[in-house]
């Protein structure tokens, strides 16, 4: 009887390593299997009961203070209580098998739950499941233990054991939890879809090629001065609106720079710009430094544009929003020593949207999309309010406006919409400004033939050095086609900058560059990753 209470409160401290030293304790001989397995039942039976009466109690003492009231009140507490509930008995089973889950949802389960029935009968038939066998498993494990502790191979044995028990664990997860097996199916997927690749792994390749471009072009900080027109030629933290400003005004997107402030100046500067752009909504709000269409925002009405520059918390750029519906990116390099630029590739980009079927809610239909499936997070975060919706048969529903691939822009490539008079133009525009010779344009337009003709197009971006050649993205390409279109751009990068040097542009030194990084990498931390519409 001692045995029996000792072990159902060693499961109050670790559950684990009680069942362990269970199984191990009745392979040896020295414990009854009934009275080991019943107590480490009942203990970890009534440490998930507890875990639940805590949410309880919590639930009780913060609704009591109204200190607290706005935890109730906030969008993620009904968020979370909402799918909680809907999906109660399988998230309280299931949280059972899956490690450092069980803490923070029974705790809630406490606070959201009206009845303790439904709980206690959940959490007890996951128990009397799990408990038997973690000790079945640590019993065969004690039985091997002994064999090998009283050899040779003690430590080569231990590690064996703590790696195949995580790998036992694993697969148990990976066969009984759809999810879970979903997740890592999808991770498998994207091996061979570049696009989808993290940053680093995708640039893993171009480092060998850059140590040989170092060797015959020079240092790296050279790429600094490609283009000296643009402060360390647009490698991180360059302003938009001073880019754009030495760009001819006919071929932009009208905007208007909204230094951060407090309500009244900001206010003044948005009559202001209101008046001499005459700005017509919806507009586009944006970092006056940043990439990837981070912090980006489709502002509806004046009632939405003030919270929303008051909590970018940094200087802003105001931009006419064009239509469309199409939009590019051309990339653009000029040798110095040349009088004519071409245009390195251009980037066809296609937005986001699914079609609808009367059946599925829009959240359904993005994770059953066989390609919008591996951008999930970012369209599940940004589209959160409106996922229960379900689109009429044949509705068109729209899931981002902004043409960045981190964004869920697919990106195509472009060379079909390629003419010369097209490069001309774009040529033309980039002499303009002295000192540009590499960098990608990003441009509206509504009609492809107008596009061709060089005429009615909009730029709403340029970017620098550290700009892409983004068609290396387009699926259709194969892994070595998209890198020969990377490992040549920076080349190009190597050779401009390279050329400039000898024309007698001083890069900037480590320190400075170290600094601006560092300057760079603090204000990316105020700027919501996603791009919104509002």
């Amino acid at each position: 009887m001692n045995h029996f209470f000792f072990i159902l409160f060693s499961t109050l401290i670790s559950e684990d390593i009680t069942c362990i030293s269970t199984g191990i304790l009745i392979q040896q001989g020295l414990l009854d299997p009934i009275v080991g397995v019943t107590a480490c039942t009942l203990g970890i039976f009534i440490g998930d009961f507890l875990l639940y009466l805590t949410g309880k109690e919590l639930h009780g003492f913060l609704r009591k203070r109204k200190s607290f009231q706005f935890l109730f009140e906030s969008a993620t507490y009904e968020k979370l209580s909402e799918n909680l509930e809907n999906n109660y008995a399988r998230t309280i089973f299931l949280s059972r098998f899956m490690p450092g889950t069980r803490l923070p949802i029974y705790t809630f389960a406490g606070m959201i739950s009206k009845s303790n029935l439904p709980f206690l009968l959940y959490t007890f038939v996951a128990s009397v499941l799990w408990t038997p066998l973690m000790i079945l498993i640590s019993y065969y494990y004690g039985e091997a233990f002994k064999i090998f502790y009283e050899s040779n191979q003690f430590y080569l044995f231990l590690f064996m054991c703590i790696g195949s028990l995580f790998l036992l664990y694993q697969i148990l997860l990976f066969s009984i939890i759809k999810r879970r097996r979903e997740e890592i199916l999808l991770s498998i997927s994207k091996i061979s879809r570049l696009e989808f690749w993290p940053m680093w792994a995708f640039y893993i390749p171009l480092v060998p090629y850059v140590c040989y471009l170092m060797i015959r072009y020079g240092s790296i900080r050279n790429i600094s001065i490609s283009n000296p027109g643009i402060p360390f030629s647009g490698i991180a933290n360059e302003s938009k609106s001073e880019i754009l400003s030495q760009l001819p005004k006919e071929y932009i997107a009208k905007f208007a720079l909204i230094k951060y402030g407090n309500q009244k100046e900001i206010e003044t500067q948005f009559e202001n710009a209101i008046k001499e752009n005459n700005f017509k909504f919806p507009l586009i709000l944006k970092p006056d430094v940043g990439e990837r269409g981070a912090g980006v925002k489709l502002i509806h009405s004046v009632k939405d544009l003030m919270p929303a520059i008051l909590d970018s918390k940094v200087d802003c750029i105001l931009q006419e929003y064009h239509p469309g519906p199409f939009e590019l990116g051309i990339f653009y390099t000029r040798i110095p020593s040349e009088n004519k630029g071409k245009i390195f590739s251009i980037t066809d980009k296609i937005f986001p949207f699914v079609i609808g079927d009367e059946k599925r809610t829009l959240s359904e239909l993005i994770v059953t999309h066989p390609r919008y499936r591996f951008q999930k997070e970012v369209f599940l975060t940004r589209l959160s309010k409106n996922l229960k919706y379900i689109p009429k048969e044949g509705e068109i529903y729209s899931l981002g406006f902004a043409g960045n691939h981190i964004q869920g822009c697919l990106f195509c490539d472009g060379a079909h919409l390629f003419t010369e008079i097209l490069e001309a133009k774009i040529d033309t525009i980039s002499k303009e400004f002295k000192g540009f010779f590499f960098g990608r344009y990003d441009i509206r337009y509504a009609n492809v033939e107008d596009l061709k003709n060089g005429k009615n197009f909009k730029i709403i971006e340029l970017n620098g050095a550290m700009s892409e050649s983004t068609n290396l993205y387009d699926p259709k390409f194969s892994i070595l086609k998209s890198y020969q279109i990377l490992f040549k751009q920076w080349k190009t990068l190597f050779i401009i900058s390279h050329m400039n040097l000898q024309l007698g542009q001083v890069p900037p030194t480590w320190k400075s560059f170290f600094d601006m990084m560092k300057e760079y990498n603090q204000y990316k931390k105020q700027i919501d990753p996603l791009a919104k519409s509002m």
